[in-house]
């Protein structure tokens, strides 16, 4: 079976998740994000791929597809960064500064900065892919007020981290301003 055969079977075995970044078109994966460095060095594996200026996108040849397929959540997570455009228009709650999805992102940039997908699935003990895929408005979570209570309690213990952390460092600099050791 030649590769764009096998290529084309394991993706009606198992597609790929739907998302507004990655799109398949008849033999080309298409990667919906503005330019990224960190996305190209993640695709500079796959032979063939192209980024397209002019389309904003990464053109990626169907026989990639693993390789695509291995790194997906990153892809999304990056293809996101690149382009906050495409989330203001999707027809979802996201802009609603209320909405679930709203207070979730909110206080998940709060604890872990622009790149924080990952981080937050990490520390909630949740699926990346199905996070970002809720994120963009493309799937539901079964669990929705768990994962708002699990959002919470992590972010109180992050501000009573900090709140101690900014309790020894005042001690600190109290005993340097006084000439004693700040360790």
């Amino acid at each position: 079976m030649a590769p764009i055969e096998k290529a084309r079977a394991a993706l009606a075995a198992n597609p790929l998740p739907q998302s507004p970044y990655v799109e398949v078109i008849g033999d080309v994966i298409v990667i919906k994000s503005g330019f990224s460095e960190q996305l190209l060095q993640i695709l500079r594996w796959v032979p063939k791929v192209e980024w397209r200026p002019e389309r904003r996108c990464f053109l990626v040849p169907l026989t990639g597809l693993e390789s695509v397929r291995a790194v997906l959540p990153e892809i999304l997570r990056l293809a996101e960064l690149t382009r906050p455009q495409a989330r203001e228009g999707a027809g979802h709650d996201a802009d609603e500064p209320s909405s679930p999805r709203a207070l979730f992102q909110s206080a998940a940039r709060l604890l872990f900065g622009t790149d924080w997908q990952r981080d937050t699935a990490r520390a909630l003990g949740r699926d990346e892919v199905a996070l970002a895929r809720w994120m963009a408005g493309e799937d539901t979570l079964d669990d929705v007020d768990l994962l708002l209570a699990e959002m919470l309690a992590l972010v109180r213990r992050r501000a009573d981290e900090i709140a101690r952390a900014a309790d020894r460092f005042a001690a600190a600099i109290g005993k340097e301003s006084r000439g004693g050791d700040p360790s």
